[in-house]
C-alpha cells in the first residue's frame, strides 16, 4: 500500500453470485474526505490466449456478448478455474475447449488490470506458437467460430474498431510487440 490509500471504514456485498460481486465501501481518503459508498466490482481471474497456428496465423474467436447485442472478435480465453495450476493452464484449456488448438509451447507474456478504477479484475496474457488444430469441446452455451488472421495483419485489424472489446486490443498490441522484442533478442544471440 502506499501513503495515498483510502481507509475503508465499512464495507458490504450488495451483489454476488458466481459470476460477479460487487462490493460497496465506505472510505476515507488521506486527506479525510468521504467517499461512500464506493462500488467495487470483484470479477474472476482470466486468461487470455494470443495464438499463432503453423502458418503464423492468430487464432481468434467470433462469439455473441449479450450486454452489446454484439458478435465480437476476440482472443479465446476465460475464467482460471480453481483446479488450474497457474494462468498459463487455464489459457491452454480456454484455447483447446473455445478453438481445439493446442500447443507445445506456452509463455506468460503480461498481467494486467482492464478497469482499476472500479474492479478488482485481472487478465493474464499468454502467448501460444506453433498450434495445432483439434477438436473444439465449447461449453453448451458457447457458439463459436474460429477466425484465422495472419500475423502481420493483426495489429491493424485491432486497431480498425473490429475488435470493439478494448482490452482485448490492448493485450493483442502487448503481445506483439513482446513477440517482437522475443524475436530480436533470439537473433541478436544468434549474431
Amino acid at each position: 500500500m502506499t501513503d495515498r490509500a483510502w481507509t475503508v471504514t465499512t464495507s458490504r456485498h450488495v451483489l454476488q453470485d458466481r459470476w460477479i460481486s460487487v462490493r460497496a465501501d465506505d472510505c476515507v481518503t488521506p486527506a479525510g474526505v468521504s467517499v461512500a459508498p464506493f462500488y467495487v466490482m470483484e470479477s474472476p481471474v482470466l486468461a487470455h490466449v494470443l495464438a499463432f497456428d503453423t502458418d503464423d496465423r492468430a487464432i481468434l474467436v467470433r462469439q455473441y456478448r449479450h450486454p452489446l447485442r454484439i458478435l465480437s472478435l476476440e482472443l479465446p480465453g476465460g475464467i482460471v478455474d480453481a483446479e488450474d495450476a497457474d494462468p498459463v493452464a487455464a489459457a491452454e484449456r480456454e484455447l483447446r475447449e473455445e478453438t481445439g488448438y493446442t500447443s507445445g509451447h506456452l509463455d506468460h507474456l503480461a498481467t494486467l488490470a482492464p478497469n482499476p478504477g472500479r474492479s478488482t479484475s485481472l487478465i493474464h496474457l499468454v502467448l501460444a506458437r506453433r498450434v495445432m488444430p483439434g477438436m473444439a469441446t465449447p461449453e453448451p452455451s458457447e457458439d463459436i467460430e474460429i477466425v484465422l488472421v495472419p500475423r502481420a495483419e493483426l495489429a491493424a485489424l485491432a486497431c480498425s474498431g473490429a475488435i470493439v472489446n478494448a482490452a482485448h486490443v490492448g493485450l493483442i498490441m502487448v503481445g506483439l510487440a513482446r513477440m517482437t522484442a522475443l524475436e530480436d533478442s533470439s537473433l541478436a544471440t544468434l549474431k
